[in-house]
């Protein structure tokens, strides 16, 4: 897990820093003021704190694909009974300001539970900025998962929430015999077989299949892929902040270079109005191999 330090670089974005912008722009000087105030909302973006929904019915493993995403055990697991009866609001702690993971309690246990979940639901999904929606791969009836997607969370995903169905355990989809241990990859039947579950979950529930990811968090299977979509569908300040307590073994090369873009078109955005100067001259400024925005974000995410 990365040792996240956000003391020690909003130390380093100070004066040094700056002399290096100043020395990179010309025309531009910044002051003090300047300064004080790109800092802050620099900042403001890097300590955000994303509020991530693990929802799903019991024991359809949302606690362990927190952990397996997280890279460290922040939720309760229990493989006897459904441990989640109230919803964890987990702060991980890295150093600085952390992620906010709401496991909310599992439903299909009964009506009585059932009803109180549906009003904890409509309060929570609001302040969510992404909804992971977990599905067990080998599960055959999406019942109560069809009326709480249905009623609950489809008016917020058709107002843009982020959202995803996430088929868990797909190691145990059959031939589960056939799922490649040394390269931790299902066989080719078993591939086929999850494809095919793919597209059968899309039309269930009306969805693009590219919304529906197969993972496995005890095997620890697709994970970067997951991260990837995750990171495409996000704004792009909330995909700094998100992609900051993502552990190096989940993160991509492809979703590194997103969020370096990101990283980018925050600070230039910042600069333009802070400065009232020119994005174009900002952005290819800021884009020049190894100044100090560069060294600041791969500082940042250990790269």
């Amino acid at each position: 897990m990365m040792d996240y330090d956000m003391e020690t670089d909003n130390d380093y974005m100070g004066d040094e820093f700056f002399d290096e912008l100043d020395n990179n722009f010309d025309g531009i000087n910044f002051t003090d003021e300047q300064q004080e105030r790109i800092r802050e909302k620099l900042t403001s973006i890097l300590d955000y704190e994303p509020k991530v929904g693990i929802l799903g019915k019991t024991s359809v493993g949302k606690s362990s694909l927190c952990n397996a995403l997280f890279g460290r055990d922040i939720c309760e697991i229990s493989d006897i009974e459904a441990c989640t009866r109230e919803t964890q609001e987990v702060l991980l702690d890295l150093g600085g300001n952390g992620l906010t993971l709401l496991d909310v309690p599992g439903f299909g246990e009964s009506r009585e539970k059932d009803r109180e979940y549906e009003k904890l639901y409509k309060k929570l999904l609001p302040e969510l900025d992404l909804i992971l929606w977990v599905l067990k791969a080998d599960d055959r009836a999406y019942t109560s998962d069809e009326m709480f997607y249905k009623n609950i969370a489809k008016q917020h995903i058709a107002k843009g929430k982020p959202f995803f169905f996430v088929l868990n355990q797909c190691d145990k989809i059959e031939p589960y015999k056939d799922w490649d241990d040394d390269n931790n990859v299902p066989g080719y039947r078993q591939e086929d077989n999850i494809n095919q579950k793919i597209e059968s979950v899309s039309e269930y529930f009306d969805v693009e299949p590219s919304k529906i990811i197969p993972v496995s968090a005890n095997a620890r299977y697709n994970l970067a892929e997951l991260i990837d979509e995750i990171v495409q569908a996000l704004p792009r300040d909330k995909k700094i902040a998100f992609f900051k307590k993502i552990p190096e073994e989940n993160r991509s090369d492809k979703s590194t270079a997103t969020v370096r873009r990101s990283w980018y078109e925050c600070v230039a955005d910042t600069i333009v109005v802070v400065c009232d100067t020119v994005r174009d001259i900002v952005f290819k400024v800021l884009e020049q191999s190894g100044n100090a925005v560069e060294r600041f974000f791969s500082k940042m995410f250990r790269l």
